[in-house]
């Protein structure tokens, strides 16, 4: 097991006296050390209880959300079209974020030491890369699916066999891309001053990222921001930017050679509200994961210094933000969809 550097060689007490004898210790300084150590908590209460309650709901509502997802497609078969697999696998990795990744990052965010073993240190980080690179794959899949269906249709890209092919593969990818995060997240103990290690019942450990250079982590951190974020919001704007064009000239053409009646206004009606979701689609996941890539830049490049209680906060207002959009997507590809509204209403139905 590593031992990480004594933390109290960064702060104001005098490095040399920690190596002392405990003979030499005042009692009260002895005291003052040893809470440092058995308080467990980096942040103070009210921000403390902000964050439980904000992590709380947002897993709640995550949870629930991509699990009626879930139910609604595995329930019938019917329900188990080509995009709805797509849909399928994003509820997945949300599920995943929400119920794995973001209980471990909250204590991670709240503690000053790790207390969960190597495992769950290692699962943490790589789990939450993994899951977002599935997200990021799955909308964009779910975009060019919709721009294979309406803008250029294909006999291929209707088949569910393909479909799955495609889900195991942007797991496979995702495992592969996130593995550095496995590889490299590790846990060292905490060396305690001789004086108080006595009076310390368990060893204390840091979980980190331990890259053989400051250059390779500032390399992978660049290549998780194009290919989790820049490459698949591109792919996903423009795909979205055919489909409205497309759907926008259809409308043109019909109302053209046929009197605006009822249908048509039906019709019209039903257009509108597939272009704003797939605006939604695209402002969500642009927006929602803005904020912790560019912290992330920031961060690993050294461009601006925090201490580590307002990087705390800094981060966990970013990863709030992103995590949001897996509480948002079951709403955007679910709720707006009247094929889920009808399921979710059976469901709550059978329920009561």
């Amino acid at each position: 097991m590593e031992n990480c550097r004594n933390e109290f060689e960064d702060q104001s007490v005098n490095s040399t006296n920690l190596k002392s004898e405990r003979f030499s210790w005042p009692k009260e300084f002895q005291d003052r050390i040893l809470e440092y150590y058995k308080k467990n908590r980096a942040i103070d209460s009210e921000t403390l209880v902000v964050l439980l309650v904000s992590y709380l709901l947002m897993i709640a509502i995550g949870a629930i959300g991509n699990g009626l997802v879930s139910f609604a497609v595995l329930r019938k078969p019917s329900m188990r079209t080509p995009r709805n697999l797509f849909i399928l696998n994003l509820a997945i990795s949300d599920l995943t974020l929400c119920l794995i990744t973001m209980p471990f990052t909250l204590i991670e965010i709240v503690t000053r030491y790790w207390t969960l073993g190597k495992i769950a240190c290692k699962l943490m980080t790589g789990m939450q890369a993994t899951s977002i690179f599935v997200s990021a794959m799955s909308i964009t899949a779910i975009a060019r699916d919709r721009y294979h269906v309406i803008v250029n249709p294909t006999q291929n890209s209707s088949k569910i066999s393909n479909t799955l092919i495609r889900t195991i593969f942007i797991w496979a990818f995702a495992l592969l891309l996130a593995s550095p995060l496995f590889f490299y997240k590790r846990i060292c103990q905490v060396t305690v001053p001789d004086a108080i290690a006595d009076r310390i019942d368990t060893p204390l450990y840091y979980c980190f990222e331990d890259w053989p250079s400051t250059d390779s982590r500032n390399n992978y951190s660049l290549f998780t921001c194009i290919f989790q974020y820049l490459l698949p919001t591109i792919i996903v704007v423009i795909s979205y930017t055919h489909i409205y064009q497309k759907l926008k000239g259809r409308m043109s053409q019909k109302r053209s050679v046929i009197k605006l009646d009822e249908r048509i206004k039906a019709e019209e009606k039903r257009t509108r509200r597939t272009n704003t979701l797939l605006i939604s689609i695209s402002l969500i996941f642009c927006i929602s994961w803005m904020p912790l890539y560019i912290l992330n830049l920031i961060s690993d490049f050294k461009l601006l210094k925090l201490d580590d209680k307002d990087y705390r906060l800094v981060f966990a207002v970013c990863h709030i933000i992103g995590m949001s959009s897996a509480c948002i997507n079951p709403l955007l590809y679910g709720w707006l969809n009247d094929n889920f509204q009808k399921e979710f209403k059976e469901i709550f139905s059978v329920q009561l």
